[in-house]
């Protein structure tokens, strides 16, 4: 069907026809140029177009997490900041900056009982009164695991840390 009148972008990418009323369009309604192709019955799309195939999957998002904490360890003078890093492809490592060489700063804590992989996002709670650093974690899937570890200065993570526990709540 041709139109006839003042053309104009309304929104990113969509034309819009102003001044004159589309078959099937009430007057002072807007209709969008070029759609309407299931009118003119010319081969390109009678009535009702169907989707073509699905296009290949976009990169994947990131998927890691991140948080810290600061704790007071057993042996210190004051608190330390603790922080937390799931990446999202495996480990998730915690950074302790108490740790002294030959221990590194960063501790991987998936060789833990209960590790349950493809991790997304992690908590740290520091509770001063006891040196105890929870480490919450979330998979890809929706599980949630909790791990405690009592903090020290210069620590052999993760032998500090007990098992991961199973938190997930009913979905």
């Amino acid at each position: 069907m041709a139109h006839a009148g003042t053309e104009a972008r309304s929104v990113t990418g969509q034309r819009v026809s102003y001044g004159h009323a589309a078959a099937g369009v009430g007057a002072g309604q807007l209709k969008p140029v070029g759609d309407d192709d299931d009118e003119d019955g010319k081969g390109k799309c009678p009535k009702k177009c169907h989707p073509g195939p699905p296009g290949p999957p976009g990169p994947r998002g990131r998927s890691d997490g991140i948080d810290s904490a600061l704790a007071t360890p057993t042996g210190a003078l004051g608190p330390v900041k603790y922080i937390a890093l799931a990446q999202g492809n495996g480990p998730t490592f915690v950074r302790d900056p108490s740790s002294v060489a030959p221990n590194a700063f960063w501790h991987d804590l998936s060789s833990l009982t209960g590790y349950p992989g493809n991790v997304t996002d992690v908590s740290l709670t520091a509770v001063p009164t006891t040196n105890t650093l929870h480490i919450t974690l979330r998979t890809l899937t929706g599980q949630v695991v909790q791990t405690t570890c009592l903090v020290t200065v210069n620590a052999t993570w993760p032998g500090i840390c007990s098992a991961f526990v199973n938190s997930t709540p009913p979905l």
